[in-house]
């Protein structure tokens, strides 16, 4: 058996010796090849420092809450200048306290539609049909195969609707005779959408009248939000997901009801969001508290106090500018944040919270440093070594897209081939660097081996088969 293996390896042994010159020349171009040849191209995350990445997170927009009436900060006016009453608060104050709270940001347009536009676009002039053509946080984290899902009273406009796994709303925006509707599609799980069914047959309205009907219109938004976050982590817990909650009463009190109704519902959520943060702080997502717009009030001749806040009398006071903006996670920082911050920044900074590096290709809103670390993602022509340096921190990968997480603020220097980038680091930032021609020869080269390479093993594998 043995003499009969050798004669049947005479054959190809021959070959090889035939043509050893050849062989030896391809196989020293392979060796090169694998020495110079980068590793593939693929994004690729470093850890520079242990960070905490939220499962997801509740986006809780309170229709008509302006800042004014709630933070202790502000005190708030009516149209004649008269001081207006302040909401007795207690669970979004201590939701603040263990959380970042934004002292002032303001509403560009103080109204339904544009606000909600411009909370998921990040672009400060958006509206309804923007929302269909621009890049929202919705386009974004579903790259990073997130679920999204809603539940909104008002804000609910078509585009917005489409952005959307499943959503319920109020079709007929209206206290008296709500219709709550569902739509979903293949990408939600089947289970969340039985749930959502339940909830659009279950109303908490009951024959409740007046102010306790408002109330109780944003209890039942507020009930059915905190029953589907609390279902996902339940049921699929490897399942990241964005709900965005709109709960309409507050604006509504402030149209038709007068301020004092308007800070009385306002107290009524307060009552009611307890649970919704529970569910959020047991289960590692982030809950973010906001609104589209706020609300002024004024007087008829009548005296009727009446509130508004999207045409010109109303739309140009801080009553209906500024908006509150509260985070809580796991991993944003405690802290009071002043300055004068845009509706705009929210986008960048959800996504900023959520560690999800995309980009929101129209947005002129900024990250707001609320999380207790920061990310770098570094984006070059080729895959190339990157080195990272600050005095804190010294990282390297050798990629074309590179997204170190967990960095200390402070100040780093970016080093690609021949080139240094300076940077001041205080809350997540994406720099695309730009190799020189030099560089670009040297890519061009490792190309050319990479093919000698393929070329190499061919003629092997021919010569082989001769």
């Amino acid at each position: 058996m043995r003499l009969k293996l050798l004669e049947r390896l005479e054959g190809p042994v021959k070959k090889l010796k035939k043509n050893e010159h050849h062989i030896t020349i391809i196989i020293a171009l392979i060796l090169a090849g694998l020495i110079l040849l980068p590793s593939n191209a693929s994004a690729i995350d470093v850890f520079v420092n242990p960070v905490h990445s939220p499962n997801g997170a509740v986006l809780v927009i309170v229709d008509g809450m302006g800042s004014s009436y709630i933070y202790p900060e502000f005190m708030p006016y009516d149209l004649d200048g008269n001081e207006s009453g302040k909401a007795n608060l207690s669970n979004i104050m201590s939701i603040s306290e263990s959380g970042t709270r934004v002292l002032d940001v303001r509403a560009p347009q103080p109204s339904t539609t544009p606000g909600h536009s411009v909370l998921t676009t990040g672009y400060s002039k958006a509206n309804e049909d923007t929302v269909g053509e621009m890049i929202t946080i919705f386009d974004v984290i579903r790259k990073h195969d997130y679920v999204c899902m809603a539940v909104m009273q008002k804000g609910d406009f078509e585009e917005m609707r489409a952005e959307q796994d499943a959503i319920l709303f109020d079709a007929s925006h209206s206290i008296r005779e709500p219709s709550i509707a569902l739509d979903y599609k293949l990408s939600c799980p089947n289970d969340v959408v039985e749930l959502m069914q339940e909830w659009q047959n279950n109303s908490l309205l009951g024959e409740k009248e007046g102010v306790e009907r408002y109330i109780a219109y944003n209890e039942w938004a507020i009930g059915a939000s905190d029953a589907i976050a609390s279902f996902m982590c339940e049921n699929h817990p490897d399942q990241k997901f964005l709900l965005t909650v709109n709960v309409g009463a507050v604006d509504l009190a402030g149209h038709y009801l007068g301020s004092e109704q308007y800070l009385y519902v306002i107290e009524g959520l307060d009552r009611d969001i307890y649970d919704l943060y529970k569910t959020c702080s047991e289960n590692n997502l982030i809950l973010i508290i906001t609104a589209d717009h706020g609300m002024a009030f004024d007087r008829t001749e009548m005296g009727r106090e009446v509130g508004g806040h999207a045409s010109e009398k109303y739309a140009k006071t801080l009553e209906a500018q500024r908006v509150p903006l509260i985070i809580n996670g796991p991993n944003i920082r405690k802290d009071v944040i002043s300055g004068t911050y845009g509706q705009e920044d929210l986008a960048p900074t959800l996504l900023s919270g959520l560690d999800v590096m995309g980009v929101l290709p129209c947005s002129d809103g900024d990250i707001i440093p609320v999380k207790e670390y920061a990310n770098l993602r570094v984006i070059v022509d080729s895959p190339t070594e990157v080195v990272l340096k600050g005095d804190a921190a010294v990282a390297s990968a050798s990629d074309e897209d590179i997204t170190f997480l967990g960095l200390l603020p402070g100040n780093y220097t970016i080093l690609v081939s021949s080139r240094e980038e300076y940077i001041n680091l205080n809350s997540d930032q994406i720099v695309e660097l730009h190799i020189s021609r030099a560089d670009r020869r040297m890519v061009i080269a490792t190309v050319m081996i990479s093919v000698v390479m393929v070329v190499g093993l061919l003629a092997i594998w021919k010569i082989m088969r001769e």
